[in-house]
């Protein structure tokens, strides 16, 4: 099979470049040919062919026509039997490689049905649940959405509808949580064309021999930004007493890495937040930690960062916030928390941190339960849907 690959961007250390490095290969191993076109490279996974970089619109901009044109190019040059985008948010891009035989579209976050990206309302922080379409005019207006009350709003809503008819045209739109799929379904994608696909661990990130962590120390790992929420982590293990909080290990970085740290030293919260770091570091991390915090803000598509933890046989304290119900059994392998409520995200921590049995109960049916997300059956799912059927 050759597949021709769009995506944003190959190499960084984000979520959804993870992702592509592990499937990438995944595919390659099972004798796909990759060629890959991106809208920036800074390093290409093992398994790609070949990979051009073709600077399409940002997100926010007009459809690039010359942009259009090399992608044109480059599907009719290669010939693949499936062309794959991964949340290229330039609209002609996504007209130009319905050409393929078969296209599918992975839905990877909310934006391609949300002009501010995120769904959440800036003046009430209020996740969003609205269609995309006149509701967010009318959001503009009340809650601040998108650029607010000006006529650049109503353009930015415009080619948002514009690249969501691009990808109800696909043959499949791929997403991993039935959160994101039914938002999507409500925006107008056909729900027949949704196929719900997990996301997948590589096997090393899976532990061997798993034992319960006595430490009382706990692992956020996320961009540092509003959304993802670790100042209100920190803001939760401060309503502790002193004695018994946790020390904090936080691993990304973002623009509000600077402030948090701030905030824990004023609030007395033990904060090592040392930036982006390779995951190896985070395994050790998750390995040495009682558990994981995931304090998101926004409605998380997925929340990656939960199945890692189970990998390691960590159970995880979250808002429930999106999908992350999607691997988050309340009760079972974590602990979910009302979305925002500081002082019951400090309460679910302070419990866990003293029950012992009961971190390790938790963490004996994640680890259990990260099996699902083993990298080989996603695959076989993905081919599924590539393939027409």
């Amino acid at each position: 099979m050759r597949i021709l690959v769009a995506a944003e961007r190959l190499g960084r250390a984000g979520g959804m470049e993870r992702y592509l490095e592990i499937v990438l290969r995944a595919l390659a191993a099972r004798g796909a040919r990759i060629h890959v076109i991106a809208r920036a490279i800074d390093a290409i996974p093992d398994g790609v062919h070949d990979a051009t970089e073709i600077v399409w619109a940002d997100e926010h901009d007009r459809p690039d026509d010359a942009a259009r044109a090399a992608a044109a190019r480059a599907l009719a040059a290669l010939r693949p039997d499936v062309a794959v985008a991964h949340n290229v948010m330039d609209a002609g891009i996504v007209e130009a490689l319905r050409a393929a035989p078969r296209f599918a579209y992975h839905l990877h976050d909310h934006r391609p049905c949300c002009p501010n990206g995120d769904r959440v309302f800036p003046r009430t922080g209020r996740i969003c649940t609205e269609p995309l379409g006149k509701a967010c005019a009318v959001h503009a207006l009340l809650d601040g959405c998108a650029y607010g009350p000006r006529r650049r709003t109503a353009t930015l809503i415009r080619r948002r509808e514009h690249l969501r008819d691009a990808l109800a045209a696909a043959d499949a739109v791929v997403v991993a949580s039935e959160y994101v799929g039914a938002r999507a379904r409500e925006s107008g994608i056909p729900a027949e064309r949704l196929a719900l696909v997990p996301l997948p661990l590589a096997d090393d990130a899976y532990a061997t021999a798993v034992a319960p962590s006595g430490a009382r120390e706990i692992v956020f790992a996320g961009r540092i930004v509003p959304q993802k929420g670790l100042d209100s982590l920190v803001r939760a293990v401060a309503r502790l007493a002193p004695a018994r909080r946790p020390r904090v290990r936080a691993f990304g970085d973002g623009p509000a890495l600077a402030e948090v740290r701030e905030q824990a030293a004023r609030a007395g919260v033990a904060l090592d937040a040392p930036g982006g770091v390779t995951p190896p570091v985070v395994r050790a991390a998750l390995d040495a930690a009682a558990f994981v915090v995931l304090p998101s803000r926004w409605a998380e598509p997925f929340g990656y960062v939960g199945i890692e933890a189970f990998a390691r046989g960590r159970p995880v304290v979250a808002y429930d916030v999106g999908g992350v119900r999607t691997w988050l059994d309340d009760g079972a392998n974590g602990v979910a928390v009302k979305p925002g409520d500081e002082a019951a995200l400090a309460r679910a921590i302070g419990a866990l941190l003293d029950d012992g049995e009961r971190r390790a109960r938790l963490g004996t049916q994640a680890r259990a339960d990260a099996e699902r997300y083993r990298v080989e059956p996603v695959v076989d799912a993905l081919l599924s849907a590539y393939r027409a059927t």
